[in-house]
């Protein structure tokens, strides 16, 4: 339970450990361990590590040396499938579990009178217009649609209409959530982005990394919808709500001025709803 008057949330998107620590670099060195251990709820939002299954044991050891794994919960992005399979979420759960993490793809966290919505939400092609010639375009280029596979289909590689497919369930789900009725705040957490302002305009591949949801953050009005995936510093509102990306990415991202902001802690003020725990709900 928080006895603190503000809830401290941590929401790190593309930690991408995998090209960091093996360099000895820590991507939170902007970040004190006093910070840290005052953190409530971490949520790391997608591209933890490529390989889940491979690496994500050892990304949990490192990370329980700066942060206390029991209020860290974790979803994918796109790489952590890599060299698996789409599919393969409930191994990614018992991994988590085994360290003592939450697994919250497709899942809500509430927690002293907030609401998190998370899930990787992945894009439905159609930024451009041209829906179906940005599917050809991301499946020619991109690596998800090499290096990942589908069990459940005789493992045959990924393609963009499955994660389309993937885009509009997990929406649908997002819409259901968000009007469910709840009478504190609700934050959205997702690994792709929402907004058209997220991506540069006319990028061929942009529509692999975003897609436009205006219409249901005007509809619901969430407080504040947190992505990442672009690697990309940014920060807008539309309507009620503040949409900012957690992108932490690659270690040479940080010598892009156009690169990814550092992630911060946030302070959200408590409604006097006290949960003894974080209560997660599929």
């Amino acid at each position: 339970m928080s006895t603190s008057p503000t809830l401290r949330l941590l929401v790190l998107a593309d930690l991408h450990l995998d090209r960091w620590l093996p360099h000895g670099l820590d991507p939170l060195d902007h970040l004190s361990n006093e910070d840290l251990a005052q953190v409530d709820i971490c949520i790391l939002a997608g591209d933890l590590t490529d390989k889940a299954t491979i690496r994500w044991p050892g990304a949990f050891d490192w990370l329980c040396r700066r942060l206390d794994l029991g209020r860290v919960h974790v979803f994918e992005g796109n790489h952590d499938y890599y060299a698996g399979r789409i599919d393969d979420g409930e191994r990614h759960a018992a991994i988590a579990a085994a360290h003592g993490v939450g697994y919250v793809q497709r899942s809500e966290i509430v927690r002293d009178g907030h609401r998190f919505l998370c899930c990787t939400l992945w894009s439905d092609f159609a930024l451009n217009g041209e829906r179906f010639g940005a599917m050809y375009d991301a499946g020619r280029v991109m690596n998800d649609y090499r290096r990942v596979r589908v069990g459940a289909e005789g493992y045959r590689k990924l393609y963009p209409e499955y994660t389309a497919r993937l885009h509009s369930e997990h929406r649908a789900w997002l819409a259901q959530r968000l009007a469910d009725p709840f009478g504190g705040e609700t934050t959205v957490v997702t690994h792709h982005a929402p907004h058209p302002s997220c991506v540069s305009p006319g990028d061929p591949l942009g529509p692999a990394y975003a897609s436009d949801l205006t219409h249901l953050i005007e509809e619901h009005r969430p407080a504040c919808w947190i992505y990442g995936h672009t690697h990309r510093a940014h920060r807008i509102t539309v309507g009620d709500t503040e949409i900012v990306c957690a992108s932490v990415g690659r270690p040479q991202d940080r010598d892009d001025p156009d690169g990814p902001a550092r992630p911060a802690i946030i302070d959200l003020p408590t409604t006097g709803r006290h949960d003894t725990e974080d209560d997660c709900h599929g």
